[in-house]
């Protein structure tokens, strides 16, 4: 798929949103070739201590798909249907200035899960013609970055555990809390410059 038609489907995916204050949400993807970006924001660790990340795959024939980045393999997982993907190819890392804003908000039933109910969720993209979600489980004593499909049958958190999909709740899913910005200074040059 070529670049931009790559790039304007991340775009169409991500501005299907439903929330209350998107105007403030200072968040994007980054192409990833298996270098961490400095602003890239982590999803949880591993049981070494190292970090996860949240990402985006793009597989032809099953859509746009939220993916598990694992640095130290160069690759991220994900799940589709009933298969486990893994993937070096076509990757987008979720990556903002404002670490503090991306909160994780717990759900312990799946059943109640419908993602008008929370504020600002970052979507992950589709899959059947449905929202897609991020989440994230504790799996084993590591963070393992999953979807949640909206108005599916899951039982929770769908995610890749090995070559096997899981589901577990309670899980959690990613929202953006603009609240939680950093405040960054206001600088005018105008004021700055001093005449003797």
């Amino acid at each position: 798929m070529a670049p931009s038609v790559w790039s304007l489907l991340i775009f169409f995916q991500l501005t299907l949103v439903r929330g209350d204050n998107w105007n403030c949400a200072d968040y994007y993807w980054r192409d990833y070739f298996g270098t961490i970006p400095h602003d890239a924001v982590p999803a949880g660790k591993d049981l070494q201590g190292d970090n996860r990340y949240v990402g985006l795959v793009y597989n032809r024939g099953y859509e746009l798909l939220p993916a598990n980045v694992v640095p130290k393999l160069g690759v991220a997982q994900t799940t589709a249907y009933s298969y486990v993907l893994t993937s070096t190819a076509h990757l987008k890392i979720l990556c903002g200035p404002h670490k503090r804003a991306f909160v994780w908000i717990r759900i312990d039933n799946p059943n109640n899960f419908h993602g008008a109910n929370y504020p600002n969720l970052i979507p992950g993209g589709t899959e059947v013609g449905q929202k897609i979600y991020i989440t994230r489980v504790n799996y084993n004593g590591e963070v393992i970055v999953g979807k949640m499909r909206e108005g599916g049958n899951q039982v929770g958190s769908a995610f890749p555990a090995g070559n096997t999909i899981k589901f577990k709740y309670p899980f959690e899913v990613l929202s953006y809390d603009c609240s939680k910005q950093d405040v960054v200074p206001s600088f005018d040059i105008r004021t700055a410059i001093t005449s003797d």
